[in-house]
């Protein structure tokens, strides 16, 4: 036996063992394909979960040459010695872990649709798995910023103690999310084609290379359709203390409510066509 085909076999047994027993006993099975996950993606590469760090320390290098140095863009209302680093890296502790989630978790069900076809397990566990994979760069980002931010004088401020909520937001919203599209690209392949157009788009829909003060005060009520930019914007304020539009975090409640609670309803109510399919 392969050892892909073997770890596959093993993933069954365990949904096997978790299945009767309730919802409570899906962390198990949850905690097993996370672990499978981290493995298939990071083991047999060199720098191994080194990785990790590369993506956002890469991007990071990237985008700041070109915007922070060679534009020399500014961020109005950030005082610090290098005060676009700092808006960058917030935008992308949001962003990277995001698309990382939604990317994977889009073709969660289709990519496994053999196996849901054989073992009785929670279809609700891949995209899971695919956000709680996205929790590593997730994690260093926020690192990276409060460490950055105390280094250039910037904090620490009262107001990080509400940064674990927001990065609850992002899980909550980006859960939601990737329910709904990996059902639908089930459902309608073309979906993922989509998704991958929709998140090129909405990178510079979003305020991460630039910043919100640079767009023309009269558009910046528009940013609050985008539960992203919201995110960006209420983690700028809280880390940052950079102003923010009024009304921004009770639109980044409002859509985490949206996209988590009707996500999960969505999800739940089109099981029985996933069923069906399968």
């Amino acid at each position: 036996m392969s050892a892909p085909s073997g770890r596959i076999q093993r993933a069954g047994e365990v949904a096997q063992a978790a299945a009767p027993r309730g919802l409570q006993h899906a962390w198990v099975v949850w905690r097993y394909w996370l672990l499978r996950e981290f493995k298939t993606r990071y083991a047999g590469s060199v720098l191994g979960l080194a990785w990790a760090f590369v993506q956002p320390l890469a991007s990071l290098a990237i985008f700041y040459v070109l915007f922070g140095l060679v534009l020399a863009v500014r961020v109005p209302g950030l005082e610090a010695s290098n005060g676009y680093l700092l808006h960058l890296l917030a935008g992308l502790a949001v962003w990277l872990p995001f698309t990382d989630a939604v990317g994977r978790g889009v073709g969660s069900l289709a990519a496994y649709e053999d196996f849901l076809r054989k073992q009785p397990m929670p279809a609700e566990i891949l995209p899971a798995v695919s956000v709680g994979g996205s929790l590593v760069v997730l994690g260093i980002g926020y690192a990276l910023l409060l460490v950055l931010s105390v280094g250039q004088g910037v904090g620490p401020f009262v107001s990080w103690i509400w940064l674990p909520l927001l990065v609850l937001a992002q899980v909550l919203l980006t859960f939601g999310l990737t329910l709904v599209l990996s059902m639908a690209h089930f459902l309608w392949r073309d979906v993922g084609s989509a998704v991958g157009f929709a998140l090129q788009l909405g990178f510079y829909l979003t305020p991460i290379v630039y910043p919100l003060a640079q767009v023309p005060e009269r558009f910046h009520h528009w940013f609050l359709f985008n539960p992203v930019a919201c995110l960006v914007l209420a983690v700028e304020a809280v880390v940052l203390h950079m102003p923010v539009p009024p009304g921004t975090f009770l639109a980044l409640a409002a859509w985490t409510v949206l996209l988590s609670g009707g996500g999960w309803w969505f999800f739940r109510s089109m099981k029985p066509v996933l069923g069906e399919a399968l």
